[in-house]
């Protein structure tokens, strides 16, 4: 499932630097009153369905049905983006759940339809038939997050501040803005940023080549939230995970909690080699505990059953 949104194909003229530290996510570090003496570092790719990954993390003979499987043996996390798309039946979460270990975390991707049909409007029994239903998820239900459209601007900011009121107490969820609107009128940020705090909502932050006003920096909990998106496996994706593990650093001294850092690439076939990456980078400095056998020289198949 590759990411459209954003991406370049000359990628010379970009500036890849993180901007500085957000003055907002300083104060609610400080500020945050749930502050505990933890921290999780999540990681994952956006599907664990790329038969290409065969003879990279899934052995070469494994079937469909077995990739989760596999792929919960590499990455601790899923941006599970069939959820934007519809609601899947709760056996089928419910198998999802039993096939992945007790540390794995879903991050269900909120309805399209919702999103981008009703932009959000008249969605009460939306957000609680999505909600219920992810549940089943048990334990292993992480952050949900919701993604509004590209042309989403601050004109339609009450909508979305109805909408965030609707979740149940206590859910995870996190908000992904993509209009530039959102970056650029401080007060409305601010406005949002402030409820996003109060319900612990996390500010998704994108890393992309096109559209570097999304890379915003604001955290407004402490639950970290990165899509990264790569160029393919060019020189200046790993500078930019070596930038973002010192960020996580900072921010962990700071407070912060808890990590999902989703590594896209254009096509999906590169995404191992960017989670190897990644995965040995962070644990080689201390950001992670985990340990990620991302790729293997060889894999031997299992029984599964």
């Amino acid at each position: 499932m590759c990411m459209d949104f954003g991406r370049l194909k000359d990628i010379s003229k970009v500036d890849f630097s993180l901007p500085g530290e957000d003055q907002y996510s300083k104060l609610m570090f400080r500020n945050h009153p749930n502050f505990v003496n933890s921290f999780t570092f999540r990681l994952g790719a956006p599907a664990w369905s790329c038969a290409d990954w065969k003879g990279k993390i899934y052995p070469d003979k494994a079937q469909a049905p077995t990739f989760l499987h596999y792929y919960a043996q590499h990455f601790d996390t899923i941006e599970l983006n069939s959820t934007h798309y519809g609601i899947p039946k709760e056996n089928t979460l419910i198998k999802w759940r039993s096939t992945v270990g007790d540390n794995f975390r879903f991050s269900p991707k909120f309805l399209q339809s919702v999103s981008h049909r009703k932009r959000l409007k008249n969605s009460k029994d939306d957000v609680l038939e999505f909600t219920d239903q992810m549940l089943a998820l048990g334990g292993n239900l992480g952050y949900s997050w919701v993604q509004l459209p590209p042309d989403f601007t601050t004109k339609e900011a009450s909508a979305l501040f109805q909408f965030l009121d609707l979740f149940p107490k206590n859910y995870k969820l996190g908000v992904e803005l993509r209009h530039p609107s959102w970056f650029t009128d401080e007060v409305m940020l601010n406005t949002l940023s402030e409820i996003l705090t109060d319900k612990g909502y996390a500010l998704v932050i994108t890393d992309v080549a096109g559209r570097r006003d999304v890379l915003h920096m604001r955290v407004t909990t402490p639950v970290l939230m990165v899509r990264f998106v790569g160029n393919e496996l060019h020189q200046t994706d790993f500078k930019r995970v070596n930038d973002w593990r010192e960020r996580i650093a900072s921010f962990k001294r700071q407070g912060l909690q808890e990590v999902y850092f989703f590594g896209h690439q254009p096509e999906d076939i590169l995404c191992p080699e960017l989670g190897n990456y990644i995965g040995k980078d962070f644990t080689k400095h201390q950001i992670s505990d985990f340990n990620y056998p991302i790729i293997r020289e060889k894999i031997e198949q299992q029984s599964l059953f």
